[in-house]
């Protein structure tokens, strides 16, 4: 029977623990960077997407304040007009005409028929001593800052007569009176300004 006799000292076994701890930990560390970046991008991308998504409601928002605003703009701006044609448009008080109108005429004027619309327009008829008065009536009006347009539209003497048929009275008999009828436009954007002056002065 033969005996296998190896007097060779043995080899010692390499010692692979420390490697394979090495490689554990360098797939760990590599696993756990690889999760840790994967997981920052995912969180960047919702911030990215969350930042993105208040941008908008904030443009949205914005849009909304800025169409409201144009609205509420575009309304008053239209109540403003049309207050505006509102008051151009209401008629004149008839006392301050008439006390303007009154202080032009002559000393013996005197007022026979007054019609007065809303347009401001005025139809007078006036009595005067002599047609010189009717003429001098006349200039004043168109001098008159609140008159815009005025003109005589008949001169008749109080027995109906037109002035190019009476013919020179006699000293024996009565003198006729004249009657005068004016179509008068009246200046409105000036004599509305000029009262409200009058009243905010009145008014301090």
């Amino acid at each position: 029977m033969l005996i296998d006799i190896n007097l060779l000292p043995k080899k010692e076994r390499k010692r692979r623990l420390p490697v394979y701890i090495a490689i554990g930990t360098l797939c760990i560390t590599l696993l756990g960077t690889a999760f840790l970046l994967i997981n920052t991008q995912i969180s960047q991308q919702k911030l990215d997407n969350l930042t993105k998504d208040l941008d908008m409601k904030k443009e949205f928002r914005l849009q909304q304040e800025t169409a409201v605003s144009n609205v509420e703009s575009s309304d008053g701006a239209q109540q403003l007009q049309t207050a505006v044609q509102w008051a151009e448009q209401y008629p004149i008080d008839t006392v301050p005409v008439l006390e303007h109108l009154t202080s032009l005429l002559p000393e013996r004027g005197f007022f026979r028929q007054f019609t007065y619309t809303e347009d401001g327009m005025i139809n007078l008829g006036v009595q005067f001593d002599t047609s010189r008065q009717a003429a001098y009536f006349l200039n004043d009006l168109k001098n008159s800052d609140w008159i815009a347009e005025a003109k005589l539209s008949s001169l008749e003497t109080s027995q109906g007569e037109s002035v190019e048929d009476t013919s020179v009275l006699s000293e024996d008999k009565i003198m006729p009176r004249y009657l005068g009828q004016y179509e008068i436009s009246l200046n409105q954007a000036f004599i509305k300004n000029e009262l409200q002056e009058k009243n905010e002065g009145g008014a301090e």
